[in-house]
């Protein structure tokens, strides 16, 4: 039977330094001998690259939540951009909150507004640009927003405009990394993890699929597994959906010889 493992990264297989302690590559070791192992991450293209080559994960993986799907080499086998009518749209209600910085994230860049820097934000992994220029956006592809503001009124009137038209394709949550910061992620309306982890089930035609997530855009992720895995300091509701609750890799790598 054609197995795959399915790792979230931030709060699941790194820590909040950007870490994978030697514990989780040598629980990662064991299980590649009966599984496959990819990601599934919020993160770009390029952040997730990075993480990719260094558990060497040879099958492509999941970014920018579900919007893309690829490989190492650059190959993609799926793509969801934001709709262009949509972007201009959210970005012109944005740039009225002066507190707000933002990210508009492409393949292989980002541009990103000064904000964004002197709320000092950690952008390892992307390349940036200074300056946004809104004129030309619409004629580019974009797979992600990402909204970031200490303060969490502006981050929820903006989460209610999104609200107004959209059902889904946004998500609001406090930073790990840093403490009263609140981020606002932004991909197409009908894309999620859990819908990339269903394409990917078809496109590569794996029988049994195992997913390990933490927080709440993991939710569809789980319902589209066959078996769903917890750390013990997920969200309360993770928790709740999970089959599994772990408290180290070495207990994922026992729970995965029983299948």
């Amino acid at each position: 039977m054609k197995r795959l493992l399915i790792l979230d990264l931030d709060g699941t297989l790194i820590d909040k330094q950007d870490r994978i302690s030697r514990d989780k590559v040598i629980a990662l070791n064991e299980i590649k001998k009966q599984f496959d192992i990819t990601i599934a991450t919020g993160r770009s293209y390029l952040s997730a690259l990075y993480f990719v080559k260094e558990i060497d994960i040879k099958i492509p993986f999941i970014c920018f939540d579900g919007a893309l799907i690829s490989d190492t080499n650059g190959n993609d086998y799926f793509e969801s951009y934001i709709d262009k009518s949509e972007l201009l749209e959210i970005l012109n209600v944005i740039k009225n909150y002066k507190n707000c910085a933002f990210n508009i994230l492409y393949k292989n860049y980002s541009l990103s507004n000064l904000n964004m820097i002197s709320l000092g934000v950690n952008l390892k992994h992307w390349r940036i640009n200074q300056k946004i220029y809104l004129d030309g956006i619409a004629n580019v592809d974009v797979f992600k927003i990402v909204i970031a503001s200490y303060n969490y009124d502006a981050i929820k009137k903006i989460e209610n405009f999104l609200r107004s038209f959209r059902n889904g394709g946004y998500y609001a949550y406090p930073s790990g990394k840093k403490k009263g910061l609140y981020v606002l992620d932004i991909i197409n309306r009908n894309m999620s993890k859990g819908k990339a982890v269903k394409m990917f089930r078809e496109l590569f035609n794996y029988e049994f699929i195992a997913s390990v997530g933490d927080y709440l855009n993991d939710l569809e992720m789980f319902e589209n597994s066959d078996i769903s895995i917890a750390p013990e300091r997920s969200h309360k509701i993770i928790k709740e959906r999970a089959y599994y609750i772990i408290k180290s890799f070495s207990e994922l790598v026992s729970i995965l010889k029983k299948y």
